[in-house]
């Protein structure tokens, strides 16, 4: 059984035009394309991106159960969407009932919403039967700022796990300093019965990255994934294959060890252009045998863990 626990479902109404133009420019930059090009080829596809299409992606990649998740943008620079916050995340949660075997939907809500964000929050979990709320800090805000804790309290009284973003952006618009993973520690002191899990583990470039070990090291109630870690894997296989098995050898001060804390998460469609998700699963599954050509050894049974027995059992699945 392979699980995803991080992916994405989109159709325009979600977000407003200028978080659309943004995330076109951003992909312009990479693939040196004009924006306009973006705009019309790219997009409209990526405003289909539904469940009916995300399910045959698990499919065809070999996925079991995916957790979609929904980032709330409103409080940023790039304004509300056109449908209300509740709005976007019921539609999140039909399209998770499409396929209630297959999909879990993570509802998104800003903590600056305050008491209207903490009545959504209630009725995630209580009405939708959500198991987790995402914050997006990168939309302007430190999430260890004490004015949130009772955005937090709640989520710990709701039994949600806090999902937060952990790792730089191409989108113009939002501010990365918010995403380091370090401003989750105080929150993960504060609330020892929090699971809070590190959206992006650090982005896979070393500083983050081995700050978010170091914080999981001494947190027993925090996890990651690692979505967002294609381009590394990619591009700089030995030096992330390393990584992985480090992260794998880390014993925690408190808890569990990091191996049985840490999961797979592909992103989609944000990074399909660039690796696909079947290529994704693939490549976790190779390790093993790929690792061989750098001296490092992994298990079967490790990334079995990575793919299907932690995600399985850190969400209660």
């Amino acid at each position: 059984m392979v699980i995803n626990t991080h992916c994405h479902i989109l159709c325009k109404e979600l977000y407003s035009d200028a978080f659309w133009e943004g995330i076109a420019a951003g992909y312009a930059r990479s693939l040196g394309v004009p924006t306009e090009t973006v705009m019309s080829q790219m997009m409209p596809q990526t405003w289909a991106s539904d469940a009916s299409v995300f399910t045959q992606i698990m499919a065809d990649a070999g996925v079991d159960k995916a957790f979609i998740c929904h980032p709330d943008y409103g409080k940023s620079i790039v304004g509300e969407a056109k449908w209300s916050i509740e709005q976007v995340n019921k539609w999140y949660i039909d399209q998770r009932d499409q396929f209630p075997d297959k999909l879990e939907a993570v509802v998104g809500i800003d903590p600056r919403r305050g008491e209207e964000g903490i009545k959504l929050m209630e009725k995630a979990a209580e009405e939708w039967a959500v198991k987790a709320v995402k914050i997006y800090a990168p939309c302007g805000f430190f999430p260890d700022d004490p004015k949130y804790d009772a955005f937090y309290a709640k989520a710990q009284d709701l039994g949600l796990m806090l999902q937060s973003h952990t790792a730089a952006l191409t989108h113009p618009l939002v501010e990365n300093k918010y995403a380091n993973p370090m401003y989750l520690d105080s929150i993960a002191a504060k609330f020892p019965d929090l699971k809070i899990l590190l959206v992006h583990f650090g982005g896979g470039f070393t500083t983050w990255t081995l700050g978010a070990i170091e914080i999981m090291a001494g947190r027993a109630n925090v996890f990651a994934e690692f979505s967002g870690h294609q381009g590394m894997a990619k591009s700089f296989p030995e030096y992330w294959l390393k990584l992985l098995r480090a992260v794998l050898d880390t014993q925690a001060l408190f808890g569990p060890p990091l191996k049985e804390r840490i999961m797979f998460g592909s992103d989609w469609p944000y990074l399909a252009p660039y690796f696909d998700d079947k290529a994704w699963v693939q490549y976790f599954k190779d390790i093993p045998e790929t690792a061989k050509q750098y001296g490092l050894k992994f298990t079967p049974e490790e990334i079995n863990l990575i793919l299907n027995e932690n995600p399985k059992k850190i969400f209660g699945l």
